[in-house]
């Protein structure tokens, strides 16, 4: 075989190479690149695997003309911002780029559908949970804004600053806010019972003694001074002087008695409202618009 003959073989090999399978560690590819681990078994402590290019978030930010599929690994998101090609780096980890940002590879086993709700104990927005604290749709990302406009919100987010989440009825809409933290139970509101009891006996002794038409007995009073002269005499003796209770006097001289009877009632309280809250956790609100 001449040299010529030789070198057109081994560079067709080397084209077919190229142009076909690789494999690393195997002579058999399955795919286009396919790479075995040099000791896919076993105690050895020798390492194993692919490393990605790791950079900051700076750096993926500033990138100029980057290929759709490039794989990267963040590994500092405080640098640089969180815009443009940056605007879903919040976190560490692996991203690829989508033709316009980096999009987290994990985003679909991290995914919930867009307008899910939960709460957290972080205060800021994170790995596409928005904040909602009745903030300005405009002051979202890009992304964030179209996902919060296919749920009919275009203006601001839903404020959920000091409530609780409820399930709307049929006459509700969504967002709509109600309910107080307090209220006052009004007369109409106790139970439908009776509460009351009568008094009866004898004022002064029977005999035979005399006054004038104004005095002779007492009479109870429940929190006014309607008709008492000062006296804890009633100006006008009448056994419905005051829900019904007073003196009734058969004579205002000779032998006769005073007697009482009626039906007595108790103003209590004072009308504070009473607090409706049950006992409860501090937590933050989110909205999930995505990655």
């Amino acid at each position: 075989m001449s040299k010529k003959t030789l070198l057109s073989i081994i560079f067709l090999s080397v084209i077919n190479t190229v142009y076909s399978q690789i494999g690393i560690n195997t002579s058999t590819p399955q795919s286009t690149l396919d790479i075995n681990a040099k000791n896919p078994t076993g105690t050895t402590t020798n390492t194993d695997g692919m490393l990605i290019p790791r950079v900051d978030r700076q750096r993926a930010q500033n990138m100029g003309t980057v290929e759709v599929s490039t794989i990267i690994y963040v590994n500092d998101y405080t640098t640089g911002s969180q815009t443009a090609k940056a605007q879903n780096i919040d976190a560490n980890g692996f991203y690829y780029f989508n033709g316009s940002v980096w999009e987290k590879i994990n985003k679909t086993l991290l995914s919930y559908p867009i307008g899910s709700i939960t709460q957290s104990f972080k205060s800021a927005d994170y790995s596409g949970w928005y904040l909602l604290n009745g903030r300005a749709i405009s002051t979202l990302p890009a992304a964030a804004q179209v996902a919060a406009a296919s749920l009919g919100l275009t203006t601001t987010l839903f404020d959920a600053t000091d409530r609780t989440l409820k399930t709307k009825n049929a006459t509700e809409n969504i967002g709509d806010t109600g309910g107080s933290d307090s209220f006052t139970i009004l007369q109409s509101n106790l139970p439908n019972i009776n509460l009351t009891t009568t008094v009866s006996g004898t004022a002064l002794s029977a005999g035979s003694h005399t006054h004038g038409s104004d005095t002779g007995g007492s009479f109870l009073y429940g929190g006014t001074s309607n008709g008492n002269n000062g006296t804890g005499h009633g100006g006008n003796i009448s056994p419905t002087l005051f829900g019904g209770v007073g003196i009734g006097i058969t004579n205002v001289s000779g032998n006769h008695a005073h007697s009482f009877s009626g039906t007595t009632s108790t103003t209590l309280g004072s009308g504070q409202s009473i607090n409706n809250r049950s006992a409860y956790v501090v937590v933050n609100s989110f909205i999930y618009l995505g990655q």
